[in-house]
């Protein structure tokens, strides 16, 4: 625990991502998301409903529905081109605060041309669904804790977002050290983690 770096939120852990499933399984667009964060909004109307239903069937997968608007900056043709032949396919969204969704590119791209038609910046609206499933975005990295009493409450935690992977210069963290003491800022800075993410599931994110 002693290795952690707890000057890391949850903000630094889970970066904004954005995949499509191209048939086979799911790749990372290409394109930088470079808008401002804010969580995908509920969705209380019907019409979501019936557009999530008809176009992916993903109604029945996830708690709620949810929009949020995305602005991708595409560094070459070739990058906004394999990205655009998957626009209607499913997509998968990692948010900030690391919670999943699942959905649909919503109507038509703005698409525009920057800096002598060399990148290509995209808005798109997605309507999604969160996932409910334990579909976590990594396995856990440490290679010391197979066969201690903790090593499940561990994995938990940490795919969790409440105990970093990181260590102070951003690299992954391999031994977690699970016998070895808690020092002062390690216990504030899991407090802190553990009031985000309780705060994340009052607020439904």
């Amino acid at each position: 625990m002693t290795q952690q770096n707890t000057f890391f939120s949850e903000d630094n852990t889970y970066k904004k991502k954005l995949f499509y499933d191209n048939g086979l399984r799911y790749v990372e667009v290409k394109g930088r998301i470079v808008n401002d964060y804010k969580p995908p909004a509920p969705v209380m109307k019907s019409h979501a409903n019936a557009t999530l239903n008809g176009s992916a069937g993903l109604v029945q997968g996830g708690t709620s529905h949810y929009t949020t608007t995305l602005t991708l900056l595409f560094y070459s043709k070739k990058e906004f081109a394999d990205w655009l032949q998957f626009i209607g396919a499913e997509h998968k969204y990692y948010d900030e605060k690391g919670t999943i969704y699942i959905g649909i590119v919503n109507g038509e791209p703005d698409i525009r041309a920057v800096e002598q038609e060399s990148k290509y910046l995209v808005t798109v609206n997605l309507l999604l669904v969160r996932k409910q499933d334990f579909d976590y975005r990594s396995i856990s990295p440490f290679i010391d804790i197979g066969g201690h009493w903790a090593e499940q409450y561990i994995k938990d935690m940490q795919e969790r977002g409440l105990i970093s992977v990181y260590d102070y210069n951003g690299d992954p963290v391999q031994y977690f050290r699970p016998e070895d003491h808690l020092t002062r800022g390690e216990g504030a800075a899991f407090l802190m983690r553990t009031f985000r993410f309780i705060d994340k599931l009052l607020r439904g994110y």
